[in-house]
């Protein structure tokens, strides 16, 4: 796939125009697709350099050949919250763009500000569903309907230091939480958790027992504050205060990556991108210092889950164009161009099997993918974040017992799922 790649792209550097902004087919007769006239669609994403140059130089140029009569302009975006802010501005100027890749967790949200238009009413939606990932396409569902396609996900590995995993006496990484909790303690080893936020614990909050809300996310009391949640998050401050998670922990990350390999921490987990970032030299490097492992398995999950969806403006004049592209990104030609760059495909049929021989880690990461940790998929979710941030702040500096913050939390978090469906 490797030589593939190299070979579209020096062609691409050849022949190419205009680098996805502009059709190189002309002349060609529509695909018989609905569409009877050339439709251009406006397609906002936040692609790496690398992914950028796939995307527009490969991809769309084999999308315009099937789709001859839709022009792809292409339109890369800084990813941070104010891109949030941008497609809100847009779609009350009536001017959003028509696709939007974007963080699976915004979706419920915009969904709710009724930007988003429901793919789950196109026709064909159920045969493109069975292609794809189970738990990515769970956080695009909101009050009935799917409002969004998981483009690629991830989820996060357990990556050890190589020499402190065989001194800790262990000739494999930790299978279960109780075994990394028993390796940490006995062998006075650090975690580098790099803040308290979801993404960086809500999945050792889960694997020590605790849960953040009931199945069905209608309401946090009883759960969030139940014994069990009480108890884990107990056990994580414990771990904190005997020095067993990083320093920084409420401070933010300070060059844990790094830490990790040259051995200051014992382990980190992370997503694919603690690779794929690097050069193939680097990796090695990493390779040699470090042992990549599922993140240790508890109730039946492990990390949390994480990706990119393609969503369809609502206020789109070129709705059903836009679900033939995003329906077409989600098949296995274009995923598997984007699975050489570091990003694991959404639609579970990719054979990945010659892309595992350059990027071994790969593997770890796939097979994670059916016990992730979800993050409830509520409109809400933003706010709840920040209820959440703020109370473990406070119970990790010791100004609230975990008890009292867990119970405010849980209030907090009630009174904004009040909110939910337009209650």
């Amino acid at each position: 796939m490797r030589t593939i790649i190299q070979l579209c792209l020096l062609i691409a550097g050849m022949t190419l125009v205009g680098c996805g902004n502009q059709s190189i087919i002309e002349g060609q007769p529509a695909t018989d697709n609905g569409i009877s006239e050339k439709e251009e669609l406006e397609v906002w994403h936040t692609y790496s350099e690398q992914e950028t140059y796939v995307f527009e130089n490969i991809i769309i140029p084999l999308f315009e050949q099937d789709y001859p009569n839709i022009r792809i302009r292409s339109v890369r975006q800084s990813y941070n919250a104010q891109l949030k802010s941008t497609i809100i501005g847009r779609a009350s100027m009536n001017k959003p763009p028509d696709v939007v890749r974007m963080d699976i967790a915004w979706v419920p949200t915009l969904a709710k500000l009724q930007l988003l238009y429901p793919v789950s009413q196109f026709g064909d939606f159920e045969e493109v569903k069975e292609r794809l990932y189970e738990a990515p396409l769970e956080v695009s569902y909101y009050n009935g309907n799917y409002y969004g396609i998981p483009l690629n996900t991830n989820t996060k590995a357990a990556i050890y230091n190589r020499e402190l995993l065989k001194r800790s006496g262990y000739d494999r990484p930790p299978e279960t939480m109780k075994e990394l909790m028993d390796v940490i303690e006995k062998q006075q080893l650090t975690i580098a958790v790099q803040d308290v936020s979801p993404w960086e614990t809500l999945h050792y909050f889960y694997g020590l027992g605790g849960m953040l809300m009931d199945p069905s996310y209608t309401h946090a009391q009883g759960y969030l504050d139940s014994e069990e949640s009480i108890n884990a998050v107990k056990k994580l401050l414990e771990l904190h205060k005997k020095g067993h998670f990083a320093p920084h922990i409420l401070r933010g990350n300070a060059n844990t990556w790094q830490g990790v390999v040259d051995g200051a921490y014992f382990m980190i987990d992370d997503g694919p991108w603690f690779y794929s970032v690097h050069s193939d030299d680097y990796i090695e490097h990493i390779n040699e210092r470090t042992v990549v492992a599922p993140f240790p398995i508890s109730g039946g999950k492990r990390a949390i889950l994480g990706g990119e969806n393609l969503v369809i403006s609502k206020g789109s004049k070129h709705p059903e164009a836009a679900w033939t592209f995003v329906k077409w990104m989600t098949e296995i030609r274009p995923q598997t161009y984007l699975a050489e760059t570091g990003l694991i495909p959404s639609n579970k049929n990719v054979d990945l099997s010659s892309i595992y021989g350059d990027k071994p880690y790969f593997k770890t990461y796939v097979e994670s993918l059916e016990e992730v940790v979800v993050r409830p998929p509520v409109a809400q979710w933003p706010k709840i974040e920040e209820v959440y941030i703020y109370y473990f702040r406070l119970i990790f500096s010791e100004t609230m017992s975990v008890e009292e913050g867990l119970k405010e939390a849980a209030v907090k978090i009630d009174e904004l799922l009040i909110e939910k469906e337009g209650k």
